[in-house]
């Protein structure tokens, strides 16, 4: 493994220095002492592919960084042009979703229950 990547990240995924970086903040951030976990229930680290189907529009790409009971992070090419609300389809589930926060080239969604 190369010197820097952070433990659990292979090579071929974390291949450029800004996605080093990334995954080496977020792994910092998971076992930060002292910092209190303010999510209702545990994420669970996932690489499904899924697809942001929009009311109008085509569906986009993206794929699950991670996922909870309440949410996922999704990671995009862009943010750009992704609505408030949209519905996430990851494999044969369709879970209506909001956005909570947007990145550059990730958005976190809480999963709206009907």
């Amino acid at each position: 493994m190369a010197e820097g990547v952070a433990a659990g990240v292979s090579p071929a995924i974390a291949d450029t220095w800004s996605e080093r970086c990334h995954a080496e903040i977020s792994a910092a951030a998971r076992t930060a002492p002292g910092v209190a976990e303010k999510r209702s229930s545990p994420r669970y680290p996932a690489t499904n592919a899924a697809l942001i189907r929009t009311e109008f529009g085509n569906p986009v790409s993206c794929t699950l960084v991670d996922r909870s009971e309440g949410g996922a992070r999704l990671k995009v090419l862009s943010v750009l042009g992704i609505p408030e609300a949209f519905v996430l389809c990851v494999g044969a589930e369709q879970l209506r979703a909001r956005v909570a926060w947007r990145s550059p080239s990730e958005i976190g969604v809480a999963f709206v229950v009907e």
